[in-house]
Parts: structure tokens; sequence; C-alpha cells
């Protein structure tokens, strides 16, 4: 069973479903544990993966403790799953209450609970620790996890879904959202923020960086924001991109999309401004549909991106250095079609879904055996 606790809409969530479809595929019994309200559910129906709702009151809190191990002392769960912090909570206090099921944390962004102490119950309540990047499988270890406990399974992309796009959904895209003589850069990130919103503040997927440097390059900029769809979020980054010299009218908002791929297929240049990211599918997923890409140079993007070969790293926060890396990829043609070339060849190699379920049913059998 593979366990989430959000509405369908994070990368976390795609990569908890896409594995459970894998794994489906490989002839394993594959449970999708979610909420009621999760956009998710229908595609695992319809792909055969079983649908299991946690939160039977139909808010995300604790209640289902209970309903979770009377399904799995009747059902022949072998392995639970958690993506989300949440689920973790859920799975520790169901391990306390008597669950038998092995336990197993998959970690998608840097470890940031206090060093030893947060690692407890990853060290003795859980089975394993599986983090999508290196980067990731370094913080647990630095932060007092067992190197025994942690196994490094790169989170990946459906590699075709990205690479052979349906040429229609492409153009209506196309005109609905890109604007004539004007560069599209894409950003897919949701809105993150400290507690207390302001402007002027660092956002945690680095918007504001990309805002700043886009400002830098000249009216000819279409910055496509695809992720956040919550007016209040709109009207926030909004604000963010007036603070920062952007005209609001140089962006496109686009809500969040079920289907990515031809939004990728309409994009000059793709970018992932966030300074702690645990790995960056968004990237992988531009690099498959052969868009050149930029990303901040730490967490798990510098194992996605080789600085120069298949992309652009710039200093994370850095909006002058992105501004230039920008600029150095939409003005050379040949570089441009250098990194398509090797970021395609890169993500079929290391971050295809099938090398992902793989090593992922690899750490479950270990586990059982």
């Amino acid at each position: 069973m593979n366990l989430i606790s959000h509405e369908g809409r994070g990368g976390a969530d795609r990569l908890a479903l896409d594995i459970s479809k894998g794994l489906k595929q490989r002839g394993h019994r594959a449970i999708f544990g979610a909420p009621s309200y999760c956009s998710l559910l229908k595609e695992a129906k319809e792909a055969g993966v079983e649908v299991f709702n946690p939160y039977p009151q139909g808010k995300i809190d604790m209640s289902g403790i209970d309903r979770l191990l009377t399904y799995c002392g009747k059902e022949p769960v072998d392995i639970i799953v958690a993506h989300h912090t949440h689920g973790r909570h859920m799975l520790v206090r169901a391990r306390l209450k008597g669950l038998k099921t092995k336990i197993v944390f998959t970690r998608h962004c840097l470890l940031t609970t206090l060093p030893y102490l947060g690692a407890f119950p990853y060290n003795f309540v859980v089975d394993m620790n599986i983090a999508v990047s290196n980067a990731v499988a370094v913080s647990l270890v630095r932060g007092g996890i067992f190197p025994r406990k942690v196994a490094l399974v790169y989170g990946g992309v459906d590699i075709k879904k990205f690479e052979d796009v349906w040429p229609g959904k492409v153009e209506e895209c196309r005109a609905r959202y890109s604007r004539k003589g004007s560069t599209t850069v894409g950003i897919v990130a949701r809105l993150q923020h400290a507690r207390e919103f302001g402007p002027e503040k660092p956002t945690l997927k680095g918007h504001d960086i990309l805002f700043s440097a886009a400002a830098r390059l000249g009216d000819n900029i279409n910055i496509l924001v695809i992720g956040p769809w919550e007016e209040n979020d709109i009207y926030k980054l909004k604000l963010i991109a007036c603070h920062h010299g952007l005209a609001p009218d140089r962006i496109t908002f686009c809500g969040f999309q079920e289907d990515m791929a031809p939004f990728y297929k309409i994009m000059d240049l793709n970018v992932l401004p966030s300074p702690r990211e645990g790995l960056g599918l968004s990237l992988i997923e531009g690099m498959a549909a052969g868009v050149p890409c930029i990303g901040a140079g730490s967490g798990g993007i510098r194992e996605i991106i080789t600085d120069g070969v298949d992309g652009f790293l710039f200093r994370p926060g850095d909006s002058s250095d992105l501004a230039e890396k920008m600029h150095g990829i939409l003005e050379n043609r040949a570089m441009r079609e250098r990194f398509i070339a090797k970021g395609k060849e890169k993500a079929k190699t290391l971050f295809s879904i099938e090398k992902t379920v793989c090593e992922t049913e690899k750490v479950f059998h270990d586990l059982l055996n």
C-alpha cells in the first residue's frame, strides 16, 4: 500500500500512484491509500489499482488508525509506504497499537528535524527509509538515521507520457497560454512561503528568484506559472512579481493541470529555482519532453542537471546568475539543442518510472526475505 495524505496535486502524490501502477503491472497486488477527495483516485481505479481511504471522517486526522489496523488484519498487506508527514505519524501510532505490516517511509524532502532526536522513529519503528535522491539520503544519515535503514531509489517519471504528446493538445495549449512574439519560460511548482507572507520574503520554491531574473531580461519573456490554483495564491504571486520589478501581465497563470505534458511542449525553457529541493520531478518531466532546463545548484537538483552538459545550474538565491543562464540558453541555439538531447538521454537512463519501480520492488523483496 502506498499511502498519501494530500489532494493528489504534488509530485510525491504522482510518484506514489505511478509506483503503485508499476507494481500492479509487475504482478503484485497494489493498493493506493488516499483521502476521498484525492484527484488521482479515478486514475488509480482505471489502472486496476485498489484504493483504500484511511480517513473515514473526510479530513486528515488520526481517526483512521483503527480502520487501517482492521484492514491490514484482514487483508494480506505486506508493506505500507508513507509518502507524507501525516501518513508517517499515522503509521508510527499504528505500529505502537500493534500493526505487524512492514513500514517504509519514502522521503521526498531533505530531513529538517533535530539531528538524532528526530530520527528515533525512523530507526526503531520504521523498517526502511527510501530516499528519492542521494541528497535526501545524505540528509537522513546526517540527521541520525542508521545507514542500513536508508535505501536510495531515484524518483522517476513516465518518459513516454512526456515524449509523445498528441499535436492537437499541444496546439490547443499553445493557443491558450502562449503569447505571440514572446519566449515562454515555465515554472511548475506550488506556492510555498513563510508562515507570515510578505512579497519581499523568499518563497520556498523560488518564484521570487525567477520573477526577479525575468525582470532583467526585457519584455519579451512570458512566465508560465503552473501549479498554484487558489485565487489567494495567485494574488500573492502578483504581489511578489511587482515587488521584484516584473509586471504581472508578463505572467500567465495556468492553475493546476492534471495533464502537464502539452505544457512542457510549449515551453522554451523550464526553470526550478527551489533552493532546497529533494529531487525536482518537474525538471525530469521537462527533460523528457525536450525542454532545456535550469535549476538551483542545491539539493537533488544537482543530481538531475550536470551543469553545462544537460542544462544549467545557478547559484541558489542569485537572480542575477539565473538571468545570465537564462539569456545564455535562449540566445545560443546550439547549446539549447545540446541540452535538449543530453537531457532526454539522462531522463531515460536514470529517471524512468520503470527503473524506479524495479528498484523499489528490490527494496521490498529484501525487507520480506
